[in-house]
């Protein structure tokens, strides 16, 4: 719709006439129907005699008033209302039906299917909040807002403001077959705040009590959720990782907590993992609360994204970006300051172990894409913001910042960002205002460094270049940097360069050697004179951002004792590296993939092991020979099963090597194992088959041809709950039938009762593009490129990004004639298809193209 996409230049010209604004909001959500009721009030200064718009994406607009003159409703038109002949201090009023959403964005209403309660919570980023009332919807129009909320009376409210007590108001709702009375809660007005990072979560929630102890006092804090899951809030554990994070931020940031309480909000069908709606941060359900026994890469990860969330209260909120060109720096910043509170503050010391081994690693993929883009990009219309979400926005632009720090020092890092919030606190600033107060308390200038790091696309490699004497002495180590030819620039990395040796099995550090490397070659003088080591790191510990390629002799010490790693970071550095020389065609995926099977079992931290299962499941679909694929995928999960049999009993590793299993389960007798487990008759010591591990085992039966729909259907009635009916439909579409797949493929794009809900989605997308054998899609493809546009068209946004690039059939490479000149001709004759979506078929034509090498060279090392 015209008008709903706005352009850089269009909300430039806004805040030239709107500096900011004063909302009172009224929302009635007690009307019976698909729309609640909206009535907002705004007063704002403006140029006077200027002409501009203001927001409002609802079905029906019924009454606009503009400084006490009623204006006619149709002038109200594709989401914008026309507003000519400003004051200096004007007051319009905006009201209207406007509509609940299933997509995750605007307000999202969720029907629990237990017992038909009804949940509604905002998600207003990127501009959204439009959806909900008249705004100006764009992150420098920074807003005081005070909510207004009618709801049924057995219903809670929070907002951004401290939360007050209801009072009734007459008449009567039905809800979920129950007459209630009706409740009115007014909120007090907040300070100045973006409008994407207002919000309101209306609902029955329960809710674990707390307080947080801040600098300035004792804050009221509070962990929300739905009451069926209330035993799994785990409230004292958040409330404690954010107490952490809190003190530590007060201190390092030195400015108090910017707000008043502060609550933390479990909310269903979730599009993202968190958002950070200024002191009411709504968290995924899905994502981080746990029905059955989480891994400890799931609790890391919750741990982190309280932190994340916590630090944007300051860096995002307090100060605000100008527009989208600067959401890395929001993101960029909370991504690094997380991970490194994490290890800090909490029991997950080795969180940049995890960090390297899943989130850094996307980062190099993306990056090395057609589409990829500086760390800094301009975001030209609201529309591209939802390709600006993606990992060089958040770990590769944490990871510039973590050498930044290291680059200028802690001391100076930190200085400059306390400087940055006090100077522009409730206000909105950029990245050279960002750097201006690094640069003067660092003393040094930032220039160059930005240039390279934060404006210049593409990942570089990192690799050594070794000589030895006869007596196997180093005498040259040299680094050398490949950059990519797209971008030839070098970038300066602050490295710990070390050497490994094997001794009695085991592979330990012998020698470290600091330096600062980058360009064609930088010497390592530290390094001549020690002994040649069996494995050598250029970049030890993982300190700055570049893939590695490992020279001969560590390649060859890791293909016959890679188990004899026992750090952490190391296994993580090495299994890192490895993958992404498979992805390079420098290395068959036959190698990596042993070596994960053998490593696998040994590995320390839970993210690693997790993240690495799905890069050998990607291995084996997609980067190994296809007339290897069948008796891999066998071989690999009998070795998984083995490995099962000898893990410690309830350990970690024990449970991911049983997931592992259950993605890569492949044979009669394998699924026969998994089934076994599913229906109780056999057990693994140490393991509880809980409703989530149920569906997990239950969809690799599934993807193994060891069930149908009809059994999942069986299983979804016993578990009534939305985690089990949207796992539910991802084992039905993972189902090892052309029916079922077809079936997966119709829900998505062919819905009898228009899309799915958001939830849903994401389940059918993964379900239906899983299978042991690839081969299993191959007639859909044709299909899925007809139908792409269409479903995209019906679900524009966060939700139709994620689902088209889960369901683009790449892993038939190999297995279907011309796959990458099919998607190449898609993108000829879709030459004006949405950006978002010719971006996941541009970057899924190159997917292609990496796969058609890999199995080149795995097929290679058949014969070698």
């Amino acid at each position: 719709m015209p008008g709903l996409n706005l352009t850089k230049q269009e909300a430039a010209d806004r805040f030239a006439i709107v500096p900011s604004a004063r909302y009172s909001v009224t929302l009635d959500f007690t009307p019976e129907g698909d729309t609640f009721r909206s009535d907002t009030v705004i007063e704002f200064p403006a140029m006077p005699g200027a002409t501009t718009f203001i927001e409002a994406v609802a079905p029906r607009i019924d009454r606009i008033e503009l400084n006490g003159e009623p204006l006619d409703v149709d002038a109200h038109r594709d989401g914008r209302i026309v507003l000519t002949d400003l004051r200096e201090l004007n007051t319009v009023r905006i009201a209207g039906d406007f509509g609940y959403r299933n997509d995750g964005q605007g307000i999202h209403r969720f029907i629990d299917p237990a017992d038909d309660e009804v949940y509604l919570y905002s998600q207003f980023a990127a501009n959204d909040a439009r959806a909900a009332f008249a705004c100006f919807d764009q992150p420098d129009i920074k807003g005081e807002f005070t909510f207004t909320v009618t709801v049924p009376d057995h219903w809670v409210v929070v907002s951004n403001a401290p939360t007050p007590e209801p009072e009734a108001v007459d008449g009567t709702v039905l809800v979920a077959g129950v007459e209630h009375g009706r409740a009115r809660w007014t909120f007090p007005a907040t300070v100045p705040i973006p409008c994407y990072g207002a919000a309101v979560v209306a609902g029955p929630y329960a809710y674990h009590e707390g307080v947080l102890h801040s600098a300035k006092g004792d804050l009221a804090a509070r962990v929300y959720g739905r009451p069926a899951l209330e035993q799994s809030f785990d409230g004292d554990r958040v409330l404690e990782d954010t107490q952490k994070g809190l003190e530590l931020y007060e201190r390092v940031f030195q400015t108090d907590y910017p707000y008043e309480k502060y609550d933390q909000i479990y909310v269903p069908q979730y599009n993202l993992g968190a958002m950070e709606n200024i002191g009411c941060v709504t968290l995924s359900e899905d994502r981080l609360l746990f029905r059955g026994r989480p891994t400890a890469a799931e609790l890391e990860e919750r741990t982190v994204v309280v932190l994340h969330e916590l630090a944007h209260m300051w860096f995002g909120n307090l100060v605000t970006m100008k527009w989208w060109d600067d959401l890395w720096l929001n993101e960029s910043f909370a991504e690094f300051i997380g991970t490194w509170a994490a290890a800090e503050t909490s029991e997950w010391k080795d969180a940049w172990v995890t960090f390297a081994a899943d989130r850094k690693s996307v980062a190099y993929v993306q990056d090395q894409l057609p589409t990829t883009h500086a760390i800094v990009t301009e975001v030209v219309d609201t529309e591209a913001t939802v390709s600006a979400f993606d990992m060089i926005t958040y770990a590769k632009g944490a990871s510039a910042l973590k050498q930044l720090a290291r680059f200028v020092g802690e001391d100076a890092f930190f200085g400059g960002v306390a400087t940055y919030l006090e100077r522009h606190h409730h206000g909105n600033a950029t990245l050279a205002e960002f750097l201006a107060e690094v640069e003067r308390a660092a003393g040094r200038p930032l220039d160059e460094w930005a240039g390279v790091w934060l404006e210049t696309p593409g990942v570089t490699t990192l690799r050594a270049i070794v000589a030895e004497d006869d007596a196997g002495v180093l005498t040259r180590l040299a680094v050398a940097e490949d950059v990519p030819a797209e971008f030839p620039v070098a970038r300066p990395h602050s490295v710990e360069i070390a050497g490994y040796e094997l001794r009695d099995g085991s592979l330990d550090r012998a020698w470290t050697v600091p330096a600062t490397v980058g360009g064609e070659l930088t010497e390592i003088e530290g390094a001549t004179g020690r002994p040649r080591p069996d494995l050598l790191l250029v970049n030890d510990g993982d300190l700055t951002y570049a893939k590695l390629h490992l020279d001969d002799v560590s390649l060859a010490t890791l293909a016959t004792d890679i188990a004899g790693i026992d750090d952490p970071m190391v296994q993580a550095t090495v299994l890192d590296a490895l993958w992404h020389m498979t992805r390079d065609g420098a290395l068959p995926a036959q190698r990596y993939i042993e070596a994960v099977l053998t490593l696998l079992p040994r590995v320390r931290n839970s993210a690693t092991a997790e993240s690495h299962v799905a890069l050998m499941v990607t291995a084996l679909r997609r980067y190994l020979a296809p007339e290897l694929v069948a008796a891999t995928t066998e071989a690999a999960a009998e070795r998984l099963w083995s490995a099962l049999a000898g893990a410690d009993h309830g350990s970690d590793i024990q449970l991911q090597l049983l997931k592992g299993y259950a993605q890569v389960a492949s044979t009669q007798e394998q699924a026969l194992r998994l089934r076994t487990l599913v229906e109780d008759t056999a057990e693994i010591p140490g393991v509880e088959i809980d409703s989530d591990l149920t569906w997990d085992l239950l969809t690799g039966l599934a993807a193994a041809g060891g069930t149908s729909v009809e059994e999942i259907d069986h299983y979804a009635s016993l578990d009534v709950s939305a985690a089990g009916q949207r796992r539910a439909a991802g084992a039905r579409a993972a189902v090892a039938t052309a029916e079922a797949k077809r079936a997966a493929w119709n829900a998505l794009a062919h819905p009898a009762d228009g899309p799915a809900i958001n939830a849903v989605q994401f389940e059918l997308a993964a379900g239906f593009a899983r299978t042991v054998d690839p081969a299993l899609l191959a007639p859909l493809v044709d299909d899925v490129l007809a139908d792409l546009r269409g479903y995209y068209d019906a679900n524009a946004g966060f939700v139709g990004k994620r689902v088209a690039r889960a369901v683009l059939p790449l892993e038939v490479t190999g297995r279907v004639d011309g796959l990458a000149e099919r998607l190449d001709a898609w993108l000829k004759d879709n030459a004006d298809a949405p950006s978002v979506l010719r971006k996941v078929v541009v970057e899924g034509l190159d997917h292609v193209r990496r796969a058609q090498v890999a199995q080149t060279v795995s097929r290679m090392a058949i014969d070698a």
